[in-house]
């Protein structure tokens, strides 16, 4: 800063750890919204080297304010700050930070800062004696309310957060169509509860996974809640694509997958990507808007407390060389810039020393780590950046938050697909599975049966069947795409609820069945692979295509009955191990070579043990529904 700063700053002792106050703390945009700051527009420009220029406005007593809002930096529990150069206004410049210093016991020492260079008297006065006082006061009261919040007195994390009125007719209206579709009676409540006390800012994006594990409760019994309040009009839903960079989203979203664009760009990280349904897709809702009113301003666009993957995060100077306090590197990171092409893993060199740390040096088309021996710090790297420009370092962790509830997780859940079975993508578009398990199964056995004992009883048996298989599915959270004849095709996000799955299929599969003195009965091939693919839209239909889905479907011709074909990819899975030992059963190998593929396939085969048949006769199963289509 040229000119002397006015240092406005104080310390706030609250009797909570670190790692309990900064996933609030760190919420900027709340802070800002807590502190009657006005909202904020942004226009985001490309910078020639990489990255984006971000140019804000608001109004703010009077004066239009008009600034270059610098990345944030920020290391995860510990703090952040941020730099702002004003165009306008009586600022030339601010630089605002949060430190959070442990303190005795499980307590915090919050350090609260601003360093302003007044543009005039004027300005020097406004800080001094009305922007200083307020910001130090309206902050204390931010760390009183969050103490009490913590502490379980308060359910709202930040005070003055405005809550806007509810329209209770249709309220009432949704609510009782919610509880005719027999949801949870503690769950109907709370939902209840969070439309009509959730700030603003929280009713507009929500995260039905987030909020289960606020509410400690089961995510799928929410996620079935979330849906049947969208069915009744209480809530809406849109589809969201997240930047595989920052994770968030600058488009708007869509009600619709049939709008949802394969291609995609983000302004902020100045990149091109394509839609992902199992990483980059999200779902998210929003309650009613004829129930209370969404409120879409912004208030901080680059805060920490958006982007929870990024454990730290510095802005280099051009030639400038920094000791980066880093988070303990015991666990991969990703190393990235917008500014530098290729982007690295840091990790810590565990056949070295611990004095050994790594050195990170920006180069333009490269982020070069390597181990050297140094004395910079506890868990900190040497960062040098020889480049003209500056670069932004970003440090982020490679997978992806349990939060975010992706297309493919919905779409893959029956329950999805029975309440808005019109949710297709697009005839003229394909978008990428990135990883999907797809499961097919077909009958051995049901010809004889109809010979046997006659199409009418026969019928009853396979449709019986399908009544089984549904169930199997639905009850672990997967889905069917198809039938065709006597197979299904079903998928699933998750291994062990596939194996899960298939193995109900096969102990209840002899509910189906006939009385033991028959010499025919009905027996299930079923096979698993997992692998990408493309969901399309197939006769007004969600459908998966691509090499994954031909090959499951080819490896049931290996089963011979009562028996489970997976893949070798498949086989190498740690839940594929787990799902061994359970059912203690070994797997048998085999090279198969497949019609349409050019070379063999290395497929596994289990013999699923199933429960014997009754001795004696007993009661036929009561029919399930008839087969899909």
């Amino acid at each position: 800063m040229t000119r002397p700063a006015i240092q406005i700053e104080s310390d706030f002792e609250i009797p909570f750890s670190r790692e309990e106050i900064w996933p609030i703390l760190s919420k900027t945009d709340w802070i800002n919204r807590s502190l009657g700051l006005p909202p904020v527009t942004y226009d985001i420009r490309p910078r020639k080297e990489g990255g984006s220029s971000v140019i804000a406005k608001m109004k703010l007593l009077g004066w239009k304010l008009r600034w270059q809002e610098l990345p944030f930096e920020w290391l995860e529990n510990e703090f952040y700050r941020v730099r702002r150069i004003f165009e306008s206004g009586p600022f030339l410049e601010t630089e605002t930070g949060v430190d959070l210093r442990p303190a005795n016991g499980a307590r915090t020492i919050v350090h609260v800062y601003s360093h302003i260079v007044p543009r005039n008297p004027l300005g020097a006065w406004l800080v001094r004696h009305v922007i200083g006082p307020k910001t130090l006061r309206d902050f204390g009261a931010i760390i009183k309310h969050l103490a009490q919040h913590l502490a379980g007195r308060t359910q709202i994390e930040l005070p003055k957060l405005p809550i806007g009125s509810v329209a209770e007719q249709p309220l009432q209206a949704g609510l009782e169509k919610l509880g005719a579709a027999r949801q949870p009676t503690d769950l109907v409540s709370r939902l209840e509860d969070f439309i009509r006390t959730s700030p603003d800012v929280e009713i507009s994006h929500i995260r039905p996974l987030a909020v289960a594990r606020a509410w400690k409760s089961d995510r799928w019994e929410v996620l079935r809640l979330f849906l049947e309040a969208t069915h009744c009009g209480l809530l809406n839903f849109s589809w969201e694509i997240l930047c595989p960079n920052c994770r968030s989203t600058r488009q708007p979203p869509v009600p619709s997958l049939a709008k949802l664009e394969r291609a995609s760009h983000c302004e902020v990280c100045q990149i091109k990507f394509d839609a992902e349904f199992d990483k980059s897709v999200e779902l998210k809702f929003a309650v009613n808007s004829t129930i209370r009113a969404n409120d879409g301003q912004t208030f901080c666009l680059a805060g920490p407390g958006g982007k929870p993957h990024i454990a730290s995060q510095i802005l280099l100077a051009p030639g400038e060389r920094r000791a980066w306090k880093t988070p303990d590197l015991a666990r991969p990171y990703r190393l990235r810039s917008p500014q530098i092409k290729a982007p690295a893993v840091l990790q810590a060199d565990h056949q070295l020393p611990a004095i050994y740390q790594p050195v990170i040096e920006c180069r333009p088309d490269q982020l070069e780590v390597w181990f050297k021996y140094g004395n910079v710090g506890d868990c900190a790297a040497q960062v040098y950046n020889p480049n003209e420009f500056p670069v932004q370092l970003i440090l982020e962790r490679m997978e992806w938050s349990d939060d975010i509830l992706t297309a493919a997780q919905v779409t893959n859940w029956q329950e999805f697909r029975d309440l808005f079975a019109t949710e297709i993508i697009s005839p003229h578009e394909n978008v990428t599975v990135g990883s999907q398990i797809v499961l097919f199964t077909d009958l051995r056995g049901s010809t004889a049966m109809y010979n046997e004992v006659g199409d009418a009883p026969a019928y009853v048996l396979v449709r019986n069947h399908f009544y089984v298989l549904t169930e199997a599915i639905r009850e672990h959270h997967g889905a069917i795409v198809k039938t065709i004849g006597d197979a299904v095709m079903a998928v699933f996000s998750r291994v062990d609820e596939a194996f899960a799955a298939v193995r109900q299929m096969h102990e209840k599969l002899p509910q189906a069945n006939p009385d033991p003195h028959l010499s025919a009965r009905l027996q299930l091939k079923s096979s698993l692979h997992v692998g990408s693919c493309l969901a399309v839209n197939a006769n007004d239909k969600l459908d998966f295509f691509g090499s994954t889905i031909n090959l499951a479907a080819r490896m049931v011709a290996c089963c011979k009955g009562d028996d489970l074909t997976i893949s070798d990819e498949l086989y190498q899975r740690p839940e594929t191990i787990e799902f061994l030992k359970t059912i203690k059963v070994p797997a048998e190998s085999s090279e198969v070579k497949f019609r349409g593929f050019e070379s063999s396939h290395k497929v596994w085969r289990i013999q699923m043990v199933c429960p014997p048949l009754r001795s004696t006769p007993g009661p036929r199963p009561t029919p399930g529904p008839p087969p899909l289509n």
